[in-house]
C-alpha cells in the first residue's frame, strides 16, 4: 500500500475516537542568546541576550493532545494547569543549539485523580516523572510512556507501572536499558527480553533514534527505518511517535506497519520543539516526499 493511502486509511479509522491524554504539561521557553567567548577567570562560556523575543510553547501532554486532536473526534486533556513545570532553554541565535537549560518544578501539590477508561476509546498516559502521574488511579487499559530526563534519570522507570495491564508501552532504547539495568541493543533477543521484564503490556514500541523503531507483542517483531528529514530540532519527536503509536495500537491491535508513527515523528523534527502540531493536512502532504 502506498504511503499516502496508509495515511488516508489511518485518518479514516481514527476520526470517531474519543481520546483522553493524561499527564504533565511542560512549559518550554526558548531565550535567544549570542555566544561571546569564555570567561578569563573561570572555565565557563559567556552569552549575552540577543534582544530577540522569548518563545513560549506548551510541551509534554499538551503537545501530545495537540498532535492527536486533528485526527480524532474528541480529546480531553487531564493535566496540571498552573505552570508548575517550566524548562527555560538559552539558544544560540547562530546555530540554534541549546547551551543552557534551567528547570523550575513546583509539583508537591498534585491531587489524586481517578480515571475510568471506559469513558474513552483511547487513554494515553505520559509520565514525565514530575509527580502528577504518581497520583493517578486508573481503572482499565491505557497506553503509556514513562520518560527519562535529566531530572529523574534512573528513577522514573516503566516498572513503577508494572501492576497495571497496559494496551501499549512506548520507550526509547535508553529507557529500556535503564529498565533492564544493562545496555540494550536493537537485536531481537534484547527487545524480547525487555518485553518480558515487568512491561506487562499487549504491545511494546521501542524507538531507536536514527535507526528507526520496532514493535513487538512478545512473539512478532515489526521494524521500520527512520524517514529522513531536514532536521531543525529533535525535541518532541519521541512524544510525537508515542502519540501516533497509541492511536495505531487502538485501531489496529494486530500491528503490521509502523509507517504512520515513524512518518509523524520525522515530520515533527522539521520545526522547533512543539511550535507546530502534526495535522491531517501536513502529514498527508509530508507523505508525498516518500513515494
Amino acid at each position: 500500500m502506498a504511503l499516502k493511502q496508509e495515511v488516508e486509511k489511518f485518518i479514516s479509522k481514527c476520526k470517531n475516537l474519543r481520546v483522553a491524554v493524561i499527564g504533565e504539561t511542560i512549559i518550554d521557553e526558548f531565550v535567544p542568546v549570542i555566544y561571546e567567548g569564555h570567561s578569563m577567570k573561570a572555565a565557563c562560556p559567556v552569552y549575552k541576550l540577543s534582544g530577540g523575543q522569548k518563545t513560549v510553547q506548551q510541551g509534554g501532554t499538551a503537545a501530545i493532545a495537540g498532535h492527536v486532536k486533528d485526527f480524532v473526534k474528541t480529546v480531553d486533556l487531564i493535566t496540571n494547569t498552573k505552570g508548575e513545570i517550566v524548562k527555560t532553554r538559552y539558544v544560540d541565535t547562530f546555530d540554534q543549539k541549546k547551551h543552557v537549560e534551567i528547570n523550575k518544578f513546583e509539583t508537591k501539590g498534585f491531587e489524586e485523580i481517578v480515571i475510568d477508561t471506559r469513558d474513552y476509546d483511547v487513554c494515553i498516559v505520559a509520565d514525565f516523572g514530575h509527580g502528577f502521574c504518581d497520583r493517578l488511579k486508573i481503572n482499565g487499559g491505557f497506553h503509556l510512556n514513562c520518560q527519562t530526563n535529566s531530572n529523574n534519570f534512573g528513577f522514573n522507570r516503566i516498572s513503577k507501572w508494572k501492576k497495571y495491564r497496559k494496551n501499549s508501552v512506548s520507550l526509547d532504547l535508553r529507557e529500556g536499558s535503564l529498565q533492564m539495568n544493562r545496555t540494550l541493543t536493537e537485536k531481537d533477543s534484547d527487545i524480547l527480553e525487555l518485553y518480558n521484564y515487568e512491561i506487562n503490556s499487549n504491545v511494546l514500541f521501542l524507538t531507536l533514534g536514527g535507526k528507526g523503531s520496532v514493535c513487538t507483542d512478545g512473539v512478532r517483531l515489526i521494524r521500520h527505518s527512520a524517514y529522513p528529514s531536514t532536521i531543525v530540532d529533535t525535541i518532541g519527536a519521541g512524544d510525537t511517535y508515542f502519540s501516533f503509536a497509541c492511536l495505531l495500537a487502538a485501531i489496529e491491535p494486530d500491528i503490521n506497519s509502523l509507517s504512520i508513527p515513524s512518518l509523524a515523528a520525522s515530520l515533527s523534527t522539521t520545526w522547533l520543539c512543539n511550535e507546530r502540531s502534526v495535522t491531517r493536512d501536513n502529514l498527508f502532504e509530508y507523505a508525498d516526499r516518500f513515494i
